[in-house]
C-alpha cells in the first residue's frame, strides 16, 4: 500500500498576483477610513467615551480570542490569516454593510410603510445584508491562500474571527453612537451600559457565532470533495439560511412581551441560546469531520 501524500506547504497571504488578495485589501483599507472616521468623531465631541470605549471592547476581545486558543480553535494554524479574519469583518464587512442596511431600509419604507421598516427592517436588513458580507471575508481569504484551511474546523473558526471581528466594531459603534445621545454628562456612563448590554446579554450569540454557522457550509463545500457538487452547494446554501433565519429571529420583536420587569432575564436566553446551541453542535460535528481538502 502506498504512503499517503503530504499536503503541500500553504501559500502565503501575500498574493499579489491574485485578484481576491486586491479585493481583499482595497475593502478593509476602506473600512478603516469609516471606522477612523466614527473613531474621530466620537474623539471630537465625547473624547473619554470614544478612547475608553476602544479600550473596553478591545479588552473585551482579546480574552475571548485567548479562550478559544487554549482550547484548540485555532490548532494548527499562525495567527496572520484570523488577523486578516478579524480585519475583514471589522473593516471591510462593516464598510460593505453601512450602506446596505440603509439602503434596505430605504426599499422597505417605500415598499411597505416605515412603521413596518422600523418594527421588521432590523430583522430584514441585517441578515440579508450582513451574513453574506461577512461570508465573503472567509471565501476570498480561501482564494487568496489555498490549501491553507483543509478541515471544516479550521474554516470555522475563520467565521468565527470574522465575525467576532465585525460584532466589536458594530458594538463600538453603538457605544459612540449612545455617548453622543446620551441624556448625562458622564462619559463613562454609555461605554459601560453598551459593553454589559451587547457584550455581556448578546455578545455570547451574536455575529461571532452567526458566522460560524454559515463558515461550516464554506468549510464542507471545499473539504468534501468526495461528494457531488449539488450535495456540497446545498449543504453551504443551508448553513447561510441557517444563520439568516437565526439572526433574524434574534433582530425580531418575537418574544417582546418579555421585555419587561425580571421578565427581561430570561428574554436574551431565550433567544440567544438556539443560536449557540447550533453553532456548539455543528462545531462538534466539524470536529469529527476527518476529511480534508
Amino acid at each position: 500500500m502506498n504512503a499517503p501524500q503530504p499536503h503541500p506547504a500553504p501559500l502565503p497571504l501575500f498574493q499579489p498576483r491574485r485578484a481576491a488578495f486586491w479585493l481583499f485589501l482595497l475593502l478593509v483599507v476602506a473600512g478603516l477610513s469609516t471606522v477612523g472616521q466614527t473613531l474621530l468623531s466620537g474623539l471630537r465631541v465625547m473624547p473619554v467615551s470614544a478612547l475608553a470605549g476602544a479600550a473596553a471592547w478591545a479588552l473585551y476581545t482579546l480574552p475571548l480570542l485567548w479562550i478559544f486558543r487554549r482550547l484548540g480553535v485555532f490548532r494548527g494554524q499562525t495567527a496572520a490569516p484570523f488577523v486578516l479574519a478579524f480585519a475583514w469583518g471589522g473593516l471591510g464587512a462593516v464598510f460593505l454593510a453601512l450602506p446596505a442596511n440603509q439602503a434596505m431600509f430605504g426599499i422597505l419604507s417605500k415598499l411597505v410603510s416605515p412603521e413596518f421598516c422600523h418594527t421588521w427592517g432590523p430583522a430584514i436588513a441585517g441578515p440579508t445584508d450582513e451574513e453574506p458580507l461577512k461570508l465573503i471575508g472567509v471565501i476570498l481569504l480561501l482564494l487568496i491562500a489555498p490549501g491553507r484551511f483543509r478541515t471544516i474546523s479550521s474554516v470555522m473558526a475563520l467565521g468565527f474571527v470574522v465575525g467576532l471581528g465585525f460584532q466589536v466594531v458594530e458594538d463600538y459603534f453603538y457605544t459612540v453612537s449612545t455617548a453622543l445621545n446620551h441624556p448625562n454628562a458622564h462619559q463613562l456612563e454609555p461605554v459601560v451600559q453598551i459593553l454589559v448590554l451587547r457584550g455581556g446579554f448578546c455578545g455570547p450569540w451574536s455575529h461571532a457565532a452567526y458566522t460560524a454557522i454559515a463558515s461550516f457550509g464554506v468549510g464542507y463545500f471545499v473539504a468534501r470533495r468526495d461528494l457531488p457538487t449539488g450535495r456540497r452547494l446545498g449543504v453551504a446554501a443551508l448553513a447561510l439560511l441557517t444563520a439568516w433565519a437565526l439572526h433574524g429571529f434574534w433582530n425580531s420583536p418575537a418574544l417582546g412581551s418579555l421585555m419587561e420587569g425580571l421578565t427581561i432575564l430570561l428574554y436574551f436566553p431565550l433567544k440567544g441560546l438556539p443560536v449557540l446551541l447550533a453553532a456548539l453542535l455543528l462545531w462538534r460535528v466539524a470536529r469529527h469531520e476527518k476529511t480534508a481538502v
